[in-house]
């Protein structure tokens, strides 16, 4: 996987990506809203990476994770995820982190259209959903000006930490992806 926007490039994690995914991972702030508990092993962070280093495309039942780094220097700043699911190979599941450092500065925004065109346009897929703590704002946010729509609020329905957290399950069509992208 290689792709380009503006700023950023959307390619496969390298080895050289370790210190810098195990920095924004154990990070609290970032942490916060994810499904890891830190200290985040730097066991997991290298079968993660080797893991993830040698696959080209997303496959039915499984999560793929890509690097996001900026164009200009090559460094990690994030990653996106993007799982088929196995009984449906036209629906699929993104997921989003970001190091801190590079939050609030339009990155998301701006990596997640060209996974959706790929995601809705080369693998035909009919419906891509997203979930968000209820509390992360920056992240709900961001989905609703992608123009996915909020469909459930499921309260107190995710255990982290020993404390239950609220949740927003968000989705998309095809068909409004591209309606959305005829009204820009």
């Amino acid at each position: 996987m290689y792709l380009q926007t503006a700023r950023l490039v959307l390619r496969n994690f390298m080895d050289d990506d370790l210190e810098t995914f195990l920095a924004y991972h154990n990070d609290p702030e970032v942490a916060k809203y994810q499904g890891w508990a830190i200290p985040y092993p730097r066991d997991s962070a290298k079968a993660f990476i080797s893991a993830m280093k040698e696959m080209a495309a997303p496959k039915q039942g499984g999560w793929v994770q890509f690097a996001i780094a900026l164009k200009e220097t090559g460094e990690l700043i994030g990653d996106l995820g993007c799982y088929i699911k196995d009984d449906d190979a036209r629906q699929a599941r993104v997921g989003f982190t970001l190091a801190s450092k590079f939050w609030r500065m339009g990155y998301i925004s701006e990596v997640i259209p060209y996974l959706l065109e790929y995601l809705f346009e080369d693998m035909n897929v009919h419906r891509v959903v997203a979930d968000c703590d209820a509390e992360n704002i920056a992240s709900y946010r961001t989905l609703e000006k992608l123009g996915f729509r909020r469909e459930a609020h499921f309260v107190e329905s995710y255990l982290m930490d020993g404390v239950y957290t609220s949740e927003y399950h968000y989705g998309l069509l095809q068909r409004e992806w591209r309606e959305n992208l005829k009204q820009r």
